[in-house]
């Protein structure tokens, strides 16, 4: 798989993974928070899926270094 690729997928993912953590203190609703949140899992369930089943490590390693998830290829 091409580089550019990879961050395409990961680009996405990157940006929802985690966002329910800067919305802490902000005074959002509850309902807001809890709607980030469970993207966030949705998000970071696909992408563990994504680095477990690529083809090739190295475009899985690259792969989770571009979605910000580099421990999660020990997984594999």
């Amino acid at each position: 798989m091409h580089i550019k690729t990879i961050i395409r997928i990961a680009q996405p993912l990157r940006a929802v993974i985690g966002a329910h953590a800067r919305l802490i203190g902000t005074g959002c609703d509850n309902s807001v928070y809890q709607r980030a949140r469970a993207d966030s899992d949705i998000a970071v369930q696909q992408a563990n899926y994504l680095i477990q089943h690529l083809n090739s490590r190295h475009d899985a390693v690259l792969f989770a270094r571009a979605v910000g998830m580099q421990g999660y290829i020990n997984l594999r």
